[in-house]
């Protein structure tokens, strides 16, 4: 096993009752782009706890974690990794506190996400929560 990562996708209801991604936009020092909640695990974590506190410090959002059993695994400049997808159901008007790491935010239609994203792990990762976010009970409004 390489170093532990997690990815998250924040799904809420849109108005239309299409659930709407939020995309997190990374400064172009980062490499641009726009792109879930990932972070590194820190020791003795697991991969629900990084979800979790990444989601948290990146978005100061909190929620149900779903595990969406997609694990991607690969070489990063100085380690190994092995990242672990969850969705995260925010409330409908659920609206995120940005950390540093990013530089804005949009919330977009599951099309508009895949669209938007350059890993084919992240699109997968986003077929996975869209469907089960789909068979989630809903959450009450924030």
């Amino acid at each position: 096993m390489g170093r532990l990562k997690a990815l998250v996708w924040i799904l809420r209801p849109g108005p239309s009752g299409e659930p709407e991604v939020l995309l997190l936009e990374r400064p172009a020092r980062r490499g641009g782009g726009e792109q879930p909640v990932t972070g590194k695990g820190e020791a003795g974590e697991s991969a629900e706890q990084c979800a979790a506190r990444e989601a948290r410090e990146e978005t100061g959002l909190e929620g149900r974690l779903t595990e969406l059993n997609v694990v991607h695994r690969f070489q990063g400049k100085k380690a190994d990794f092995e990242e672990h997808a969850f969705l995260m159901a925010a409330p409908a008007g659920a609206e995120p506190k940005l950390s540093s790491e990013h530089v804005g935010h949009r919330w977009a239609t599951p099309a508009e996400a895949h669209e938007a994203l350059h890993w084919t792990a992240h699109r997968a990762a986003l077929d996975k929560a869209v469907e089960a976010f789909s068979r989630a009970p809903r959450v009450s409004r924030a």
